[in-house]
């Protein structure tokens, strides 16, 4: 077992475990994981039934090293693949679990989904304009399903969450080996939502709220303001809990930011981080009651 890097179980079945596991440790969660739960289960499980567009078995694909040891994403260079063959089918699994973990806009959702259902919402049209960065179509997209530009933008973002964590999982070894010393994502430049503690004297690997990358960083450096002063960086968990310090908030005192930290020396089986930083809503909580920021939105870190 290599015991320099986290060892992940991000299958369906693996998630699922997580969650039962997570249910028996933590009771008081049990709606937060009926909430959330479904989605990340669903997910996986579309995951698990994509093949990998040809774009990503395009040989042709490099790394630019100049522009990545300037502190460019991989992604900024090669760009997001168009998974809009696959979009209409990740709306079909993934919208109908949304409607539960985001009840409030429970209605929209069905809007969007009516919308994919009676090709009223053009695929292509609308990954395009993800991809690209065209706020006024996808405005126009929104408008015509009778939602808001911020609730149809989120939910785009959620379904295309899936297609970023496959390309990122395929071209990552395109920037093996190369040193990257920012605190965001060496691939597509978003920031972590939680880190882990592994191996000897605890390093630690951040992974990426959006794509789901992990790369390594300077334990003892603020990944969003690059403070290293230690007098500005603190700690605290839950006292109460099991896990004790295992699960802990780091604070930034610089820029009042913080992330959610949990140590896995000790853990013999393999862990799925985003069930992992689910358990540790309560320190997410506490930590914005203190006036704290995440690095990154999770989607119940928002709702706190």
């Amino acid at each position: 077992m290599d015991k320099e890097r986290i060892r992940h179980d991000n299958s369906a079945k693996g998630v699922q475990k997580a969650l039962d596991t997570l249910m028996l440790d933590k009771p008081e969660l049990e709606n937060m994981v009926n909430c959330f739960g479904p989605l990340l289960v669903a997910k996986a499980a579309f995951k698990e039934t994509c093949s990998l567009p040809e774009e990503l078995e395009d040989q042709s694909l490099h790394l630019n090293t100049n522009r990545f040891a300037q502190g460019e994403p991989l992604l900024t260079d090669i760009g997001l693949i168009d998974f809009h063959e696959d979009f209409k089918r990740a709306a079909q699994k993934l919208l109908p679990p949304m409607e539960t973990a985001f009840i409030g806009i429970k209605g929209d959702i069905q809007k969007i989904a009516q919308g994919f259902a009676d090709d009223s919402i053009n695929p292509r049209e609308c990954v395009q304009a993800f991809v690209g960065g065209t706020p006024l179509v996808l405005e126009k997209t929104a408008a015509s399903t009778g939602t808001t530009p911020d609730i149809f933008n989120f939910i785009i973002g959620q379904l295309a969450k899936p297609f970023m964590e496959m390309q990122s999982a395929s071209l990552a070894h395109l920037i093996a080996g190369q040193q990257w010393l920012h605190g965001y994502c060496p691939v597509c430049g978003s920031y972590a939502a939680i880190a882990g503690l592994i191996g000897e004297g605890g390093k630690r690997w951040l992974q990426c709220a959006t794509c789901g990358h992990e790369w390594r960083f300077d334990r003892h450096t603020c990944p969003k303001c690059n403070d290293s002063d230690h007098t500005q960086h603190d700690y605290f968990f839950d006292k109460n809990s099991p896990a004790k310090a295992k699960e802990r908030v780091d604070e930034c005192h610089a820029c009042k930011s913080y992330l959610l930290t949990t140590d896995l020396r000790e853990r013999t089986d393999p862990v799925n981080m985003e069930v992992a930083a689910l358990g540790m809503v309560s320190l997410d909580m506490r930590a914005q009651e203190k006036g704290y920021m995440p690095l990154a939105s999770t989607l119940w870190n928002s709702l706190t």
